[in-house]
């Protein structure tokens, strides 16, 4: 959720057709999102999923969605619906555990974040989403840890990671 887009982004469904009424709700959605419009999205989001319940890319979009708003709840529940569907689905394992995190569930939400990083080793993002969980409950020397393990992960985004890095030691020593 603090991340990128879904990994493997599309119009992913299982279980329910995606129609050309269906492709233009994700890309009204999409617009909406890009254009700050957040009310906007979720309400194309709840359109698109009354005409395709299954529809991941749809799931995944409420929780985005949803985490930006600050419901969490909501996030929580988007991203159950969609690991229900598919439940190596890396992007809702993160974004779960972003949620539960923010409810105060920390290490529930440790344990999905871990989890997206066992389905998807080299996506940056669930990294960097855990360091930062893991600052947020005040636990500074994990979450330098685990941007130690994203940079031996992914190499490519080592000075990313470095950079979060030294956030983390500066606001570690508050």
């Amino acid at each position: 959720m603090i991340g990128e887009q879904p990994a493997g982004g599309g119009s992913e469904t299982v279980g329910a057709s995606t129609g050309p009424a269906v492709d233009a709700i994700i890309e009204q959605t999409r617009a909406a999102i890009n254009e700050h419009g957040l009310g906007e999205a979720r309400e194309r989001i709840k359109e698109g999923l009354a005409l395709a319940p299954d529809n991941l890319t749809l799931l995944d979009l409420g929780g985005f969605v949803c985490f930006f708003l600050g419901d969490y709840v909501a996030t929580e529940s988007y991203c159950r619906r969609a690991l229900a569907i598919k439940s190596d689905h890396a992007y809702a394992c993160k974004g779960l555990g972003l949620a539960l995190a923010r409810q105060g569930r920390v290490d529930e939400g440790v344990q999905s974040l871990e989890r997206a990083i066992a389905l998807a080793p080299e996506w940056v993002d669930s990294y960097w989403d855990l360091a930062v969980a893991l600052l947020e409950a005040g636990r500074p020397d994990e979450a330098l840890q685990t941007v130690e393990r994203g940079e031996r992960a992914v190499p490519a985004e080592a000075k990313r990671l470095r950079a979060l890095a030294q956030t983390i030691r500066t606001r570690g020593r508050r």
